[in-house]
């Protein structure tokens, strides 16, 4: 049994209409907000998996990060995530050990936020006991 999930925060909008360099800007500030939390053991930008060929280096994708953290932090970052996102919709998948599990934060209301935390939460327990 490991202490420390991944978690991806995956902010995405596949018709969003948000400039590249506010994309890129948003990406880099959550990045650097996320890295700051004592929670927070390690956070990652995603690199774009379609680099073309010939393509100099990584190119990273925007509105998604991965975080090493420990199941007692998840609510605190998921929190965090929320409240420096608002108005996104925003996907969570989990990863403990090769097995992952999703719960997505899509149109959620601050009053219902606390129930996707809690089965987010429960499904990291369930991996991390499995």
């Amino acid at each position: 049994m490991t202490d420390i999930i991944s978690l991806t925060i995956d902010w995405r909008e596949p018709d969003g209409d948000m400039p590249e360099e506010q994309q890129e800007a948003l990406t880099q500030t959550v990045f650097q907000e996320l890295r700051a939390l004592d929670e927070v053991a390690d956070v990652k930008r995603v690199a774009d998996p379609d680099v073309p060929d010939g393509g100099m280096g990584a190119n990273w994708l925007w509105s998604i990060l991965t975080a090493e953290i420990t199941i007692e932090g998840l609510k605190q970052v998921c929190q965090d995530a929320y409240e420096r996102l608002p108005g996104k919709p925003i996907e969570f998948t989990l990863e403990v050990d090769g097995k992952k599990a999703s719960i997505g934060a899509k149109n959620v209301r601050p009053d219902n936020f606390d129930e996707t935390l809690e089965k987010l939460v429960a499904a990291a327990q369930k991996l991390q006991d499995s």
